[in-house]
């Protein structure tokens, strides 16, 4: 080979070495969300099949690379003490990291902690600020939340978000704006709509609407009471929560005042 020959391949041999070296597609090792999978993996499984440690191992690899599902997901070892050690200020800072990256569960997650002070001190400010951020993308549990809060500090702006949840089938919701309509708290009396949506409530299994609409019947009725029901089934088309959750849903304490956390194989349905 002569030496212009020569110098020419070393020349593309070099160009080539370059360009796959800045090649983002080139780079070592797995991706975040490759990460987050391995984990989740190895959450899964028959028992002999399944490795904690390992899934902890890989999920926090994708945590600490900035991945918002890992991050909740330790935020939630953390706080229910599966699989890691009961750490609620340690969970308080993985939902912190998740919601700073615009992740919505982290958000109303985070949010809640500083609604009831687990974790973290109890602040209504900055449950406010996360929840509404949660609420915004549409999120129903920080709209849940972010209606609990203003209850306490603003009631006028309650009614609205409550309704938003009530819509995307929270019983704790639905009876919350049911009895905002009874009271007239935030929103005008329409005691109807009221029976309505505590209905609704009701049939989801919430066992505190039964009071109300007992003292509602006495106030409608015979004939708007019927009336109601009618417009209580055809609610429950569109806002039964097993038909808008869209798989978030059918874990322990998802219907609670202060709802509980959903566990890992549930939370990828809630974004």
């Amino acid at each position: 080979m002569t030496s212009k020959a020569f110098m020419v391949a070393a020349a593309l041999l070099l160009a080539v070495s370059s360009a796959s070296a800045q090649d983002p597609t080139k780079r070592a090792g797995p991706t975040p969300a490759e990460l987050f999978d391995r984990g989740m993996n190895q959450l899964s499984g028959a028992n002999f099949n399944r490795s904690p440690l390992s899934a902890t191992h890989a999920l926090r690899r994708s945590a600490d690379l900035g991945y918002a599902p890992a991050q909740v997901v330790l935020g939630y070892f953390s706080e229910t003490g599966v699989v890691t050690p009961l750490d609620p200020g340690g969970a308080a800072e993985w939902y912190r990291k998740a919601a700073d990256n615009g992740d919505r569960l982290g958000q109303w997650l985070l949010g809640r902690l500083y609604l009831t002070g687990q974790g973290v001190a109890r602040d209504s400010a900055l449950a406010e600020r996360w929840l509404r951020q949660a609420a915004e993308q549409g999120d129903p549990f920080g709209q849940y939340l972010l209606a609990t809060v203003y209850s306490e500090r603003d009631y006028t702006k309650a009614p609205e978000w409550f309704r938003r949840a009530a819509e995307q089938g929270l019983p704790q919701a639905q009876y919350r704006f049911g009895l905002a309509l009874t009271q007239g708290r935030g929103v005008n009396v329409n005691k109807f709509e009221a029976y309505a949506w505590l209905l609704v409530s009701a049939d989801a299994g919430n066992a505190l609407a039964a009071q109300e609409l007992q003292a509602l019947e006495a106030d409608l009725g015979t004939n708007q009471t019927e009336a109601a029901k009618t417009r209580a089934r055809a609610l429950e088309k569109s806002v039964s929560r097993s038909v808008v959750a869209r798989g978030c849903t059918g874990w322990a304490g998802e219907f609670d005042e202060i709802p509980a956390p959903p566990p890992p194989g549930v939370q990828t349905f809630c974004r």
